[in-house]
């Protein structure tokens, strides 16, 4: 394994060390494709996104931390800006596809594979010339969260119950904290953490964007969509089509955080973050209207459906909402499906990618050859193509959702 593939200081699992030596291998023959099996392939499709949700994540956060500290030593600046660069070519791969075919494993994933390594190597050097606390409680920091990834067996699961340390975004405009879980090919599910003394979502729209946002109770406030506003007191999913303004007021002091996911065939999956415009407006100026009413844009009663497809016997997966709902110019459409999987196994195989999260019971999800067990709050993404398992374990019914982002209609 050559050195610039890997780094000791990090714990990583035998396939990642595997695929390092297959990449640098490829490259060693003039990045020659030959000999990477197909399983390898989906593995290092899965290892890159797990990487590229770090976009918004570590690779993001770790930079801002830096930005505040006061390095005497001329050597140790010398460190942290040669950490800062790679940490900015990482986050820069966030545009680029990740394949289907080799190029996953020989261009992606060996990018991601050596400049992780490189960026640890370079805080652990200026830790070494500088002992500075917050210094190497941020090099420890982005230490375990890589180490999250690279010492995982290739399928990556998140969870949305708190903001990681030094691990989450705050949209400059918005200020508001949104928490990286799944990052797809064009569209991402991510969560926006509100703290029960900043419950509210502030109202903007996107663009070149669509939503969906999710809630889930206990809960009591008023959805926003366009002019009108709904009042909420339990778990909905609303569609939200571009240029539309959206938000959240909280009522009362029961904390609402916010799961969304966000897509665009034209800005990518991460365009939340660049494609938003602050729309601010008084609440008592917008209409009410009832949370099933066509208003709404055919927000569901989420919480209830999830009770629906529990209830169900066998292994089932049918859509929630359709991608029509939020297609506009060509943008596309998120689609909402429901997962009932039971004891037998269920499968995936979309020719899109598909980002899941797990609402309810446990269970095992299976992927190139690999398993992880899953549980309430966990999210993991599916690459386009690739065949997905899972099954329920234990007593209680399990129930997931997912995602995929396509056009529902073409564009004008």
């Amino acid at each position: 394994m050559a050195p610039a593939c890997t780094y000791a200081r990090l714990r990583s699992h035998e396939n990642y060390r595997r695929l390092s030596d297959l990449a640098c291998d490829s490259h060693a023959r003039g990045r020659a494709p030959q000999g990477i099996p197909d399983r390898d392939i989906i593995l290092a499709r899965l290892y890159s996104h797990a990487f590229r949700a770090q976009v918004i994540g570590a690779f993001h956060a770790t930079r801002v931390e830096m930005g505040k500290l006061t390095i005497a030593d001329p050597l140790a600046r010398l460190q942290l800006t040669r950490a800062d660069e790679t940490l900015a070519a990482l986050a820069n791969r966030a545009m680029d596809a990740v394949g289907a075919d080799a190029r996953a494993l020989v261009a992606t994933f060996h990018h991601y594979c050596t400049h992780v390594a490189r960026a640890v190597e370079a805080l652990d050097a200026a830790c070494e010339l500088t002992r500075l606390p917050d210094l190497l409680r941020i090099r420890d920091l982005f230490v375990g969260h890589m180490e999250a990834i690279v010492g995982g067996n290739g399928i990556h699961l998140t969870r949305d119950v708190s903001p990681p340390e030094m691990g989450s975004f705050v949209v400059p405009s918005l200020g508001i904290t949104i928490v990286p879980l799944v990052y797809g090919d064009q569209h991402s599910w991510n969560l926006a953490w509100l703290p029960a003394d900043k419950a509210d979502v502030p109202y903007h729209l996107h663009h070149e964007g669509v939503e969906i946002h999710l809630g889930f109770g206990p809960m009591h406030g008023y959805t926003v969509l366009g002019d009108v506003k709904a009042e909420l007191v339990e778990g909905y999913a609303m569609p939200i089509p571009p240029n539309t303004r959206h938000g959240y007021t909280n009522l009362g002091s029961l904390p609402h955080h916010v799961p969304f996911i966000f897509g665009s065939l034209t800005c990518g999956g991460w365009g939340v973050f660049l494609d938003v415009e602050p729309q601010p407006r008084e609440l008592d100026r917008l209409q009410t209207a009832p949370v099933l009413g066509p208003k709404l844009n055919g927000t569901i009663l989420l919480e209830r459906e999830i009770a629906t497809a529990a209830g169900k016997f066998a292994s089932v997966r049918y859509p929630l909402i359709p991608a029509s709902a939020t297609d506009r110019e060509g943008v596309g459409g998120l689609e909402l499906s429901i997962v009932r999987a039971a004891e037998r196994v269920w499968e995936w195989k979309l020719d899109r990618f598909c980002a899941v999260s797990v609402v309810r019971g446990q269970g095992v999800v299976s992927m190139a050859g690999e398993e992880r067990a899953i549980t309430p709050h966990d999210h993991f993404g599916i690459p386009a193509g690739v065949p997905a398992q899972v099954r329920q374990v234990g007593p209680e019914p399990l129930v997931l959702l997912d995602s995929v982002l396509k056009p529902a209609r073409p564009a004008r």
